[in-house]
């Protein structure tokens, strides 16, 4: 019995006694297949995301009706809010992937104003459901999202890029952690591009931040790998599926469902013998033969000391500022002084490519002086990204949140409170910050170690070789906002105010 025998006979496909019939949808050359969210054009899969799915089931479902635009973001987000670019973007994409607008033949009408409108021929068609729940290979590489092209090589990754590509020789699950904005995705991908010579026919990737519940997590790879869309599935069924197959699974952003994920990939790994899989997280899995890669920062330049315009721009964060500042129209003078002021700016920054892009971003407005005394209040936190970047992309504040908001309350209270360190601090320092009077030194090392690991709190060499641990600029600006909001922790302001002594 092979894979897909074994997977039909698990049980986990529509039951045909209580579906006798599904609905097949066709206009032009495609076939939708909304049941089993699959679309076919003569024949063969046509990859869509799942938000241009949802769009376009919905789409169909009120053919020849206009759709408000709130209904189909909606549809495709359920229970997120997201800006309505979102929409145009994933329309852009359904349009493209079907064709719109070629030799005069046109699906999706955009009504001013109002919303969109299917206006192709349909014809409909009753099968058998279990004739339509069947099978198809999944196209040869399968991505979930927009990478941009300078993804195959990012300034400053290629180093990492190469161990991590040898790794893969030793290593079948290998988990890329570090703080939010860092890169984690840009590398994951870049390193699934280099990696298509090994594996040349599968290699599949998923965004998982918009999974609002763990127990998707299983489904949402079943459709990547076009297992069609079930309400429940076995992970031993998908394992099953993979046991014979060299393929190569990217799931980016898992550390809201982690716990779902451990599962599921340990599961598949003790089954299949070929199946790599590369993690983005902000905390490891913690888990037997995970190989981690903790992503550090673009290198910066080490001090305020004049340099060359040539030797800034080997530094990688430089180069990331530069390009940034260009691509957003802004122009300054090519002098060792403007770049002694954006070389300040990478430090300020500690060398977090979001931050770095936040920053350059502004420049074109208000120049290289400018920006970087902006640098030193709270509007940093609010600057505003790309539009068609992930909401948690879109502003530091809204990045640094996501991680706050996976917090424990323990975790939560102590992030807030090690924000009136206003220096790196002594292990001694932060644990009675920690604990804040308690005397439960054993549950302050827990939660400190819970800091750690999901990259809260960083770790540097002190003067006497014993680490010092600190918050990031802005993350201590974010915290210091959410104590002034949090009135049971005022009060430990003042005990810092003794401890801060020994932090140095």
């Amino acid at each position: 019995m092979n894979a897909k025998e074994d997977f039909l006979r698990s049980g986990v496909m529509a039951n045909t006694d209580r579906h006798e019939y599904d609905e097949a949808v066709s206009f032009g050359s495609f076939t939708l297949f909304p049941t089993e969210r699959r679309l076919e054009r003569s024949g063969s899969f046509v990859q869509l995301g799942s938000r241009a799915l949802d769009i376009l089931i919905a789409l169909i479902q009120n053919a020849g009706q206009v759709v408000d635009r709130r209904m189909l973001m909606s549809r495709a987000w359920r229970n997120i809010v997201v800006d309505e670019s979102n929409l145009r973007v994933n329309i852009a994409g359904l349009r493209k992937a079907l064709g719109d607008g070629e030799d005069g033949v046109r699906y999706i009408k955009n009504v001013q104003g109002i919303g969109y409108c299917f206006v192709g021929q349909l014809t409909r068609e009753r099968i058998v459901a279990e004739s339509s729940s069947r099978f198809a290979e999944p196209s040869p590489r399968v991505h979930s999202g927009d990478f941009a092209p300078e993804a195959a090589c990012p300034q400053g990754r290629d180093e990492v890029l190469r161990t991590l590509a040898s790794d893969f020789s030793r290593h079948r699950l290998i988990s890329i952690v570090g703080p939010g904005g860092i890169g984690k995705t840009t590398v994951a991908i870049a390193l699934a591009k280099r990696l298509s010579g090994v594996f040349p026919s599968e290699i599949h990737v998923a965004d998982l931040s918009e999974l609002a519940r763990g127990d998707t997590v299983a489904l949402t790879l079943a459709r990547l790998l076009g297992l069609g869309d079930l309400h429940h599935i076995p992970v031993a069924c998908i394992a099953n599926y993979l046991s014979t197959r060299r393929a190569l699974v990217v799931l980016d952003n898992c550390e809201h469902v982690i716990d779902e994920v451990t599962s599921m990939t340990t599961q598949i790994l003790a089954v299949s013998s070929a199946t790599c899989f590369v993690l983005t997280s902000r905390e490891a899995l913690r888990v037997r033969y995970e190989h981690v890669c903790r992503l550090s920062a673009l290198e910066v330049p080490p001090g305020p000391e004049l340099i060359s315009i040539e030797l800034a721009h080997t530094y990688p964060a430089m180069q990331v500022f530069t390009r940034r500042a260009l691509e957003a129209g802004a122009r300054f003078p090519q002098t060792t002084k403007s770049y002694a002021v954006i070389s300040e700016m990478c430090r300020e920054l500690e060398g977090v490519v979001l931050a770095i892009e936040l920053a350059a971003a502004r420049v074109a407005t208000f120049g290289l002086t400018g920006t970087m005394t902006l640098l030193g209040t709270r509007s940093r936190l609010q600057w505003q990204g790309c539009r068609n970047a992930p909401a948690r992309h879109r502003s530091l504040a809204a990045s640094i949140g996501w991680s706050y908001a996976l917090l424990s309350e323990q975790e939560k209270s102590a992030f807030r409170r090690l924000s009136s360190f206003e220096q790196p601090a002594t292990l001694d320092a932060v644990l009675a910050a920690v604990a804040n009077g308690t005397g439960d030194l054993s549950n302050a090392i827990d939660v400190v170690e819970g800091l750690v690991a999901k990259h809260r709190l960083h770790i540097q060499p002190g003067p006497d070789d014993l680490p010092r641990y600190r918050l990031a600029a802005s993350e201590r600006i974010y915290a210091r906002e959410q104590l002034n909001q949090a009135a049971p922790d005022k009060r430990s302001v003042v005990q810092l105010n003794g401890v801060q002594r020994i932090c140095i």
